[in-house]
């Protein structure tokens, strides 16, 4: 595991008028893009040959470093020209999603922002269920196999792949049909199969809505909201 002490070395040999600001090009990126050069920094973005059109159209990123696989992160080239370029990370629901936790928690030396423990949370719904619970809000039910299925549940794969391969089911049946028809699609891998989460599917409205909770400022601002198939609270 990287050490504070390893993290404070690498900040050190860091020009602090020059930081950048870095992420994966993909989920919440341009707005990681956008409120880093709103406070002045240079911004770097790490993405697909195939996304570099959104970054090119929409100019927030001051560099671009493209890779075949985000993976290639943690190659020792990739962190080295993040590190010469004074790159502070800052993680969103991708990193988990495309990324090993265990290698960014043990192999990636460069400075993120935040806990970079909290990335276990990020990609584990027991932990993030037990953070709910503890905050004392209500969860939907959760169905321990297919063959629990009593109602309408939502499949959800583990990570953040923005709802990629869920899909709803209301009896065992339902599910196992659902699945083969996913596999068959190519929208589902049958290794998957074994890691889907489900959850009764609470009907309601379904919004996102994005804000950030200031320490210094002490306010919370409000960003905007998007639409979400997801079964996560229970009012």
């Amino acid at each position: 595991m990287i050490t504070h002490e390893e993290i404070s070395q690498l900040i050190g040999k860091y020009d602090l008028r020059k930081l950048t600001i870095g992420t994966i090009g993909s989920h919440s990126a341009l707005n990681i893009f956008k409120g880093a050069k709103e406070e002045g920094f240079r911004a770097v973005c790490i993405c697909k040959e195939k996304d570099t059109i959104v970054y090119k159209k929409f100019p927030l990123a001051d560099e671009l470093i493209i890779v075949d696989d985000f993976a290639e992160l943690l190659d020792d080239k990739v962190q080295e020209k993040l590190r010469k370029l004074n790159t502070v990370i800052v993680p969103h629901g991708s990193f988990t999603a495309y990324l090993s936790t265990e290698e960014l928690i043990n192999n990636f030396y460069v400075p993120m922002f935040g806990n970079r423990q909290l990335l276990q949370w990020e990609a584990n719904r027991e932990k993030q269920a037990e953070w709910l619970r503890k905050a004392g809000l209500r969860l939907p039910k959760t169905f321990k196999s297919p063959e629990e299925i009593s109602g309408l549940a939502i499949a959800k794969l583990p990570g953040a792949k923005g709802g990629k391969g869920y899909f709803l089911a209301n009896s065992p049946e339902v599910f196992k049909r659902r699945v083969k028809k996913m596999i068959h699609r190519g929208l589902l891998n049958k290794e998957d199969v074994e890691k889907v989460h489900l959850q009764e599917y609470v009907l309601g409205v379904n919004v996102y809505p994005h804000y950030f909770s200031s320490i210094i400022n002490d306010d919370v601002e409000f960003l905007g909201v998007d639409k979400r198939y997801e079964s996560t609270v229970a009012a």
